[in-house]
């Protein structure tokens, strides 16, 4: 097959990160990149409130009361909805924040095509309609950027899109996150995803040593060829940990599969929301969001501020505006602050005086504690393995690592590795995504969280094949659920290289198609696909163009496992022809 779906030229690179907490877009013209990897246009988006700018928006998105039509994204869709909520008409409109993390499922849990998400307020929409708003506004906003710097109109085959994801996300989740960029007007031919933990190691493999954040003169390209080092990628959803080798030319390889969970930013605003209750009571802060929604908002958005400016030694206390109308709405149910303080574990670390709420630094930090101490525990856990005695460097990057909290506690719980933090660690995905959308073989190898197989169905033999699974056909009887492994995990994969090609037969003379189940499993060779732990994660139908005499017909089915998504090619030994296609995760 070849390098499938790798095109020789690409006069434009546009790359989205569609993050949990925060979103955005970068483009590098083709004679950027050559003449410098690490040069990119990224967006800066100014919030309007504060004068804050960013190189990310808020990943949050208002449709109309049709359910059906796009009406703002990021700060805008933020601030229009304030808006609607002060003339008292946003009830039919639908506003959703922080979404992305609803795609993230772990093995055996499925992630179907009819998936909806419910918006703040409990209103729901199909899932791909809402990914697809989203990502067809930080397209098109990109497009306008990109042409202003050009003679003449861009054109869609001049443009390749690259949009990343978690590296511990399912083949699910990528395929609804394609499918999503389709509906957007994103050809896919035109579309490659990105894992996100890679494209961050890529562009630090570029970065010279004087951008690395604190005193130490310190770089990842620095490192000599074969070295090994981790990368903690830690989002708003997310975390991401992964293990690379330096290779020559800037290139890297995965030498340990993804892992992680969603222990990101994200679990501490949970937390935060979680101490407001206790403050103020659930009653009050639900009747406090629905009710008063824009002081609601405004109240998020100065925690997310304080929040990155938590640090761990200091004694001074942290003020936020508290609202008068979630005074209000506490004192109409004769409920009291500071009685709630004080019959909860806070007493004396959070005190209220009319429309400030004050909270000791503890507070703040045990905001953080469940977060911290599930990343902290799962690196070091890898960390004792055997092959990561030669690990030397943590690389930290994604927005949460802007966190000096995160940052103490990992440096803590590993005093003998080196942390290299880069400067605004929250944009290194999105430039190193142009890199590996302008070069996708600087990723050489990668390794393989799961094995994969189908199930076939042999001749029954006695003693060996369980009777509960025998069954007649045409040529005698045979064994139900047996599993054919495809590959094994751990296994190194080659980006274009790594291709498994196995045969299959039909049952009958007059089938006119194959239908296979694909199944994902920890164990390294499971018997049965039924087996516990084996997990059937999709489907791929063979149609065949016409019957056959023999009484069984050969199917070839080759699959290339070292990309960032699995593709197949399909041949029909009888006819010849060849078809490339995909493996359908979502039912």
């Amino acid at each position: 097959m070849g390098n499938v779906g790798i095109e020789a030229t690409r006069f434009l690179v546009g790359a989205i990160d569609f993050g949990t907490t925060y979103s955005g877009w970068a483009f590098s013209f083709k004679h950027e990149y050559e003449a410098d990897p690490t040069k990119a246009t990224v967006k800066h988006w100014l919030s309007k409130s504060g004068n804050l700018v960013t190189n990310k928006t808020p990943t949050c998105l208002l449709i109309k009361p049709d359910g059906k039509t796009f009406q703002a994204f990021g700060y805008d869709a933020e601030n229009e909805f304030r808006d609607l909520v002060d003339k008292n008409q946003h009830g039919n409109y639908y506003f959703f924040k922080r979404f992305k993390m609803k795609l993230f499922k772990k093995l055996g849990k499925d992630l179907k095509r009819d998936i909806t998400l419910e918006d703040e307020f409990g209103k729901s929409l199909l899932a791909t309609d809402i990914f697809a708003m989203s990502v067809k506004f930080l397209a098109d906003d990109m497009l306008a950027n990109a042409g202003k710097g050009i003679d003449g109109i861009l054109k869609s085959s001049e443009i390749h899109w690259v949009l990343t994801v978690p590296a511990i996300w399912s083949d699910a989740a990528k395929q609804l996150m394609r499918e999503a960029a389709g509906k957007a007007g994103i050809c896919k031919e035109r579309l490659t995803i990105a894992l996100e933990p890679e494209a961050a190691s890529l562009y630090c493999r570029h970065l010279s040593v004087h951008k690395n954040v604190g005193s130490s003169e310190f770089s990842i390209s620095k490192l000599p060829d074969g070295s090994t080092y981790i990368v903690v990628d830690a989002g708003g959803g997310t975390i991401d940990v992964t293990v690379h080798e330096t290779g020559s030319a800037h290139t890297l390889r995965e030498v340990r599969a993804a892992s992680g969970g969603d222990w990101g930013g994200t679990m501490v605003d949970k937390a935060f929301e979680n101490l407001l209750i206790t403050v103020v009571g659930k009653e009050v802060y639900d009747k406090f969001k629905v009710e008063e929604t824009e002081d609601w908002l405004d109240m998020l958005r100065e925690f997310e501020c304080k929040k990155r400016e938590t640090m761990v030694d200091s004694n001074s206390r942290i003020g936020m505006r508290f609202p008068v109308s979630l005074a209000d709405l506490l004192a109409e149910t004769q409920c009291s602050i500071h009685e709630n303080i004080t019959s909860s574990k806070y007493v004396g670390m959070i005190e209220q005086r009319r429309d400030r709420i004050k909270f000791s630094n503890e507070v703040f930090i045990n905001l953080f504690e469940d977060s911290l101490k599930k990343t902290t525990s799962h690196i070091k856990s890898l960390m004792s393995e055997g092959m990561m005695k030669e690990v030397k460097v943590l690389l930290m990057v994604g927005g949460y690592s802007e966190s000096p909290l995160l940052q103490h506690a990992i440096k803590e719980a590993l005093p003998e590795i080196q942390v290299v933090i880069p400067y605004d660690a929250s944009s290194v995905v999105l430039r190193g995504a142009l890199i590996f959308g302008h070069n996708p073989l600087s990723v050489t190898e990668r390794i393989l969280k799961y094995t994969y197989g189908t199930t076939y169905t042999p001749l029954f033999v006695e003693g060996k094949h369980p009777e509960s699974k025998r069954f007649t056909s045409d040529d005698g009887d045979r064994c139900l659920d047996v599993f054919s492994k495809f590959i094994e995990l751990g296994q190194t994969v080659k980006p274009g290289e790594t291709q498994i090609t196995k045969s299959y037969f039909t049952l009958k003379k007059d089938q006119l198609a194959l239908l296979f189940e694909i199944y994902a499993t920890e164990k390294s060779d499971p018997l049965f696909s039924d087996e516990e732990g084996c997990v059937e994660i999709g489907k791929l139908r063979i149609e065949l163009d016409k019957e056959c005499d023999e009484p069984e017909r050969a199917v070839k089915l080759s699959m290339l496992f070292g990309g960032t998504e699995i593709i197949v090619e399909v041949e029909d030994e009888v006819t010849g022809n060849k078809n490339i296609t995909t493996l359908d995760f979502l039912g």
